[in-house]
C-alpha cells in the first residue's frame, strides 16, 4: 500500500463510529447522506465490505416511512452542530423514526449506484447477495419517493426544496432563488460551523439566515409535499438529477441480478432521459443548467455539477463534446492557465459568482472531481478523465486530505482528514470501473 493510501485509510479509521464514519468529528459529528455513500466505497476499496454494508445500513436505518432518505441522521445527538435535532424536530413528524432524529430534507441519491459497485466487486458472493436483497425494497421506495413527492409539476424530474439538498450549499446558482427566502421574524442562532472553519471559507450570514428560513418553512408543513409545493426555493437540480438516474441505472442492474421485476425503474430511466434534453440543456449555453421551479426557466450559471450530467449518461455525444470543449478545457472556465493551477473548479471563472476560496463558490472538492471523471471516461474523453485524476492524486500528495481545496494554490480549506478525500482517493478505481 502506498503511503497515500495509508494515510487515506488511517483518516476513516480515526472517523470510523463502528456503523457510520463522521466526515470530521469537529465540524460534521453525525452521518451525512452522500458522504455515507461515499464513505462505504472507501472501507470497500481497502477490502472491509462488512464495514462498507453497515454504513449503507446506518444511513438506510434513519428512512422515512415515505421512502425519504435524510441527509442527516442524528447518530450520536446532542452535540455543537447547528441546526441539529433540536431544529429539525422529526420526531413530531409521524413519518420520521420514532427513536432516531433526523433532518426532515434529502441529499444527492448515490446509495444504489453505491449498493450496486460493493455487490458486483465483493468477492463474498453469498453475503454480496444477501445485502443487495436486504436493502433493494428500502433503495427502491426511496426512488418512488423522489419521482411522486419530489416531481410536483410533472417534469419527470426530482425537486429539491433546500440547497443543502444538492449538496453544494451555498453555489453561486442559489443566489438568484435563495433571494426569494424571505426572513423576516427569524429567530437568532448561533452556528457552529464558523468555530472551526474561517468565516471567509463558509457560506455567507444572509445565506445561512435563508437556509433557516427554508428549514423552519418546511418544518411548518412537517416536511410534506405542501412544503415542496410552497417553498420559495424550488430547483430542478442537474447534479441531484444526474446522481438519480446513475442510481436508478444501478437499481436495474441490482433488480436483475435478483430477479425483481424492473420496469417500474425502466420507465423512470426513459422519462429521466426524456426529461433531461427538454428541461436542462440548454442548446444556446451548450451546457445541463438548473431548472428555477420558481421562475420557470434555466439558472444561466455555469457550474461543475454540470458535467455530472456525464456521468449519468444522459448527454448525446455531440453535447457532451461540446460541453467538453466549450467549458471543461477552456482555462477561462475550468482548465487551468488563467490563474487557476488544479482541476476542476466548482464554478467557471467566468461567472461573477466565483470565489476561489469560499465553500462551494470555487475550490475543488474531490468527490466532484471523481463524478466528472467517471463521466468523461463514460463518453470517451479518458485524456481529460486522467488529467482529473492527476491533478486529484497531487492535492492530496501536496497538502492532505481536506474537505475543499483551492484551485489557484492547491491549499487545503475548510476541516482537514476529511472522509469523503480520503475514501475516494482509495476508491477512485471502483468508480473507474462502474
Amino acid at each position: 500500500m502506498r503511503d497515500i493510501e495509508r494515510a487515506a485509510h488511517e483518516v476513516l479509521r480515526r472517523n470510523d463510529r463502528g456503523d457510520f464514519t463522521v466526515p470530521s468529528p469537529r465540524q460534521y459529528p453525525h452521518l451525512w447522506l452522500w458522504d455515507a455513500g461515499f464513505a462505504a466505497l472507501g472501507w470497500a476499496a481497502v477490502g472491509d465490505f462488512d464495514r462498507a454494508y453497515r454504513e449503507i445500513r446506518a444511513t438506510l436505518r434513519g428512512q422515512w416511512r415515505n421512502g425519504m432518505v435524510p441527509h442527516v441522521v442524528f447518530y450520536g445527538w446532542p452535540s455543537a452542530y447547528f441546526p441539529g435535532a433540536d431544529v429539525w424536530r422529526s420526531q413530531e413528524v409521524p413519518e420520521a423514526p420514532p427513536d432516531l432524529p433526523t433532518s426532515g430534507i434529502t441529499q444527492p441519491p448515490v446509495l444504489a449506484w453505491v449498493t450496486e459497485i460493493l455487490f458486483r466487486r465483493d468477492p463474498d458472493r453469498r453475503r454480496a447477495a444477501a445485502f443487495a436483497r436486504a436493502v433493494f425494497p428500502a433503495l427502491l421506495a426511496y426512488h418512488r419517493w423522489l419521482h411522486t413527492a419530489r416531481n410536483p409539476d410533472g417534469l419527470q424530474l426530482s425537486l429539491i426544496v433546500h440547497p443543502w439538498e444538492s449538496g453544494m450549499d451555498n453555489s453561486p446558482l442559489w443566489d438568484l432563488p435563495l433571494s426569494r427566502v424571505p426572513t423576516d421574524g427569524l429567530p437568532p442562532y448561533s452556528r457552529g460551523d464558523i468555530r472551526w472553519v474561517p468565516p471567509e471559507q463558509r457560506p455567507r450570514p444572509a445565506d445561512y439566515d435563508r437556509f433557516v428560513a427554508l428549514i423552519l418553512h418546511l418544518r411548518s408543513h412537517r416536511y410534506g409535499e405542501s412544503g415542496a409545493r410552497t417553498s420559495p426555493f424550488r430547483v430542478y437540480d442537474v447534479l441531484f438529477n444526474a446522481l438519480r438516474h446513475r442510481s436508478e441505472e444501478a437499481l436495474r442492474a441490482l433488480a436483475r441480478a435478483l430477479g425483481e421485476p424492473s420496469e417500474e425503474i425502466e420507465d423512470w430511466l426513459g422519462r429521466g432521459q426524456a426529461a433531461f434534453q427538454r428541461w436542462l440543456w440548454d442548446p444556446e449555453r451548450a451546457f445541463f443548467l438548473d431548472w428555477d421551479g420558481v421562475a420557470g426557466g434555466r439558472i444561466p450559471v455555469i457550474a461543475a455539477g454540470g458535467f455530472v450530467a456525464l456521468c449519468a449518461g444522459v448527454a448525446t455525444p455531440e453535447q457532451a463534446q461540446a460541453m467538453v470543449a466549450r467549458y471543461l478545457r477552456n482555462p477561462e472556465a475550468f482548465w487551468p492557465g488563467r490563474g487557476t493551477r488544479y482541476l476542476v473548479p466548482t464554478v467557471s471563472q467566468a461567472e461573477p459568482g466565483w470565489e476561489p476560496r469560499r465553500y462551494w463558490r470555487g475550490p475543488i472538492w474531490i468527490n466532484l472531481n471523481a463524478l466528472i471523471a467517471h463521466g468523461l471516461r463514460r463518453y470517451g474523453f479518458l485524456a481529460e478523465a486522467e488529467a482529473i485524476r492527476d491533478h486529484t492524486m497531487a492535492l492530496v500528495e501536496q497538502a492532505g486530505f481536506w474537505e475543499y481545496y483551492d484551485p489557484r494554490t492547491g491549499e487545503g480549506l475548510g476541516i482537514a482528514d476529511f472522509t469523503w478525500s480520503a475514501a475516494l482517493t482509495l476508491a477512485w478505481d471502483l468508480l473507474a470501473e462502474a
